[in-house]
């Protein structure tokens, strides 16, 4: 089920409940795709090199949607995306079967999932991957084959910004923002970042009970119980003033650097790397909605400031091929923000998913505090499309006459164990104490 949610062939999720036939994925209408229509890797046509882009026109820059693609797309109806409710059955379901999380928001008196289970069942995953190109075709290979996505790909494969050694906390941050860094020196680490996290007491927190379904395929959910507004408050302060206690936090101004305009445009903020056990919130509460028994496959949490005019253009969350990915966590699988400060419509800053909602989009989110927003970027990560390419995704501009700047917090997970690298010194396995004290607290 985790290699279907971006196949260009529709699905139906088996469930032992019976499903509301506005939650069912479009039916297949039976055509075989051939070898051009996967060319794309799902994107349509590229524009030609003699088409140059606007560069003012910075929300263009990828074409639209194969018409398989699109078909695929099964938009929320407007009551779910308007009541803050627990989830229906169904939408567990599919939390469960497309995406792996069994475990997903479980009841009180319930557990989470074990971290051998996890295991287990990401290297499931991965030993039953299949060709994206022939997920679209519908015929089988024993190669891997090459597509015209692979030239969407070309220019991360050799930008500096897709390296992602462990080592290297600059390749870490130009993968986190977009682009690439100015050179940063990493002082050798005091403790073992990749040292076991003890027992966590994930489940002594409530279930979450006010969720609101944006987006049905592919999966797009919004929290609005997440965060306390004390919780907000103090993440900003975190960011505006880090504890003292702790080795610095690594502040970057998100500015892309890149070969041309559009690049150096791409994204302008300010972006802040937290130590885990500077945020006990975040960790803990992360992982009891997604029914996870430990830490280890978070990347460092990250606070993000736009003010007036800062925006992010569309781009996928989801990692770009590499041969040193698997060996570091693999692939993102989750992308979780949650949102510090209010923004009404007029003010921007909305989240925005070009090809979701209804009358083809876009889906867009507004700024609520205390509200997270939760959706999967790579939907299992099929070989040659390690994205799912519906997610692309903005954060909109921030308005010039806005009277508050757009604060976020922002967390990606890993199918496997991830070793932290930036700030210095930080590990999942410092965290523990801090995060079983806020579990016992509630």
């Amino acid at each position: 089920y985790l290699l279907l949610c971006c196949a260009a062939n529709a699905f139906i999720v088996p469930s032992r409940h019976e499903i509301p036939t506005t939650l069912l994925a479009k039916k297949s209408k039976g055509k075989r795709k051939t070898g051009a229509a996967a060319a794309g890797g799902g994107f349509g046509k590229k524009p030609a090199a003699a088409d140059v882009i606007d560069v003012d026109d910075d929300y263009s820059a990828f074409p639209a949607l194969e018409a398989g693609v699109k078909e695929t797309l099964v938009p929320a109806p407007a009551e779910l995306q308007t009541a803050s409710s627990d989830l229906d059955a169904e939408i567990y379901d599919r939390l469960a079967q497309i995406y792996g999380f069994g475990s997903f928001n479980y009841a009180e008196g319930e557990g989470p999932a074990d971290t051998a289970e996890e295991d287990e069942a990401s290297e499931a995953a991965t030993s039953t991957q299949m060709s994206f190109d022939e997920l679209l075709s519908g015929e089988s290979s024993s190669s891997p084959s090459s597509s015209g996505f692979d030239d969407l790909l070309e220019a991360s494969k050799t930008s500096p910004s897709s390296s992602s050694s462990s080592s290297d906390l600059s390749a870490l941050i130009a993968e986190a923002t977009g682009g690439s860094s100015s050179s940063t020196t990493v002082a050798e680490p005091k403790v073992d970042p990749s040292a076991p996290v003890g027992p966590l007491d994930l489940a002594k927190l409530p279930p979450f009970e006010h969720f609101r379904v944006l987006n049905v395929d592919p999966m797009v959910l919004a929290i609005d119980d997440f965060f306390t507004p004390e919780e907000c408050d103090k993440y900003v302060q975190l960011a505006m003033k880090p504890d003292p206690e702790l080795a610095p936090t690594v502040e970057i101004q998100s500015k892309t650097v890149g070969k041309n305009a559009r690049d150096r445009a791409q994204r302008t903020s300010t972006t802040w790397f937290n130590h885990f056990k500077s945020t006990p919130e975040l960790m803990s509460k992360a992982s009891r909605l997604l029914g996870l028994s430990g830490i280890d496959r978070w990347e460092e949490p990250q606070i993000v400031r736009y003010r007036k005019g800062e925006k992010f253009t569309w781009h996928l969350d989801a990692l770009a091929p590499d041969g040193e990915l698997a060996s570091l966590g693999g692939q993102r699988v989750a992308t979780l923000l949650v949102y510090l400060s209010d923004l009404s419509e007029d003010q921007g800053g909305a989240t925005m998913f070009r090809d979701l909602g209804e009358d083809d989009g876009p889906l867009k989110v507004a700024p609520k505090k205390g509200s997270a927003l939760l959706f999967f970027p790579a939907a299992g990560g099929i070989a040659n499309a390690p994205f799912d390419i519906r997610t692309l995704h903005c954060g909109e501009a921030v308005a010039k006459d806005s009277s508050t700047d757009k604060w976020i917090s922002q967390i990606w997970l890993r199918e496997t164990k991830y070793k932290p690298t930036a700030p210095p010194d930080n590990s999942h396995a410092a965290a523990a104490g801090a995060i079983n004290d806020f579990c016992n607290s509630k």
